[in-house]
């Protein structure tokens, strides 16, 4: 296919789209940015700068610091994740630890991150046994259901969390599912209380996993870490070092990034 001759592109594109993203390189560079350093780098006018940086907050792209009225990427947002090299150096960070956690307990280890309004797994260790429940890196999970997503969403900004479960019908994947928006926000309030996530048989019937959460330097998700397994025999809430063990594998990780 040939290019589209400039003149004729030209026509297409959106100006305030075009500033949005010239925006967004340059806070990637600088790290942090104020609205007058921004305007100065970029020769947007102010007015400009104002409306998209105010978007992009409220969005989650952006986390403005109220100190010093700067503003820095929101790396919880879906995507923000820079991809390939990142990914890779979260997945080789996090490896061993989710051996070593399938080799303790037996059960299938994961490790995912938002993608869109789904939670993408990066890595997955599964369990020897021969009765186990896995997935396969790629393969998607919902958000609202399943307890790598919820690790994920409670430890999110809110407006990561309003954009994916506010007004929006939250699909029942078994009778036991919570689809109602004021009880998953009771649910998310109770994770980030704990510092993880259990659900039982709300994505699958006959399983429980328990998530949680791997934390940028800002305290926000990034990712998370999830151990699954039958109901039958993967129990976490009457065994409290397999929590205990899943959530300081997941701060090791955190903390190495």
């Amino acid at each position: 296919m040939k290019p589209i001759p400039s003149s004729t592109q030209s026509r297409y594109l959106v100006p305030v789209l075009q500033s949005a993203f010239r925006l967004l390189e340059e806070v990637s560079r600088a790290g942090t940015l104020s609205l007058g350093e921004a305007v100065v780098r970029t020769g947007i006018p102010k007015s400009t700068v104002f409306r998209v940086f105010s978007t992009l907050q409220h969005l989650g792209v952006l986390i403005r610091n109220d100190a010093d009225k700067s503003y820095r990427l929101g790396y919880g947002v879906p995507g923000l994740l820079t991809a390939g090299e990142d990914l890779e150096t979260l997945r080789r960070a996090a490896l061993p630890h989710m051996i070593r956690l399938r080799d303790a307990f037996g059960e299938t280890v994961n490790l995912g991150k938002l993608q869109h309004d789904k939670v993408v797994y990066l890595e997955v260790v599964p369990s020897e046994s021969a009765l186990r429940f896995s997935e396969r890196p790629g393969a998607t999970v919902t958000v609202h259901a399943s307890a790598l997503g919820r690790a994920i969403l409670a430890f999110s900004l809110p407006a990561i969390v309003d954009s994916l479960i506010a007004g929006r019908p939250l699909a029942a994947l078994t009778e036991k599912t919570i689809t109602s928006e004021a009880l998953l926000r009771v649910e998310l309030t109770k994770i980030r209380r704990q510092g993880y996530a259990i659900e039982t048989e709300e994505v699958a019937l006959q399983a429980t996993c328990l998530g949680a959460p791997i934390l940028n330097s800002h305290g926000d998700a990034i990712a998370g870490l999830s151990l699954s397994g039958p109901i039958h025999r993967f129990r976490p809430l009457k065994d409290r070092k397999i929590i205990t063990a899943l959530r300081k594998a997941a701060a090791e990780i955190s903390g190495v990034r």
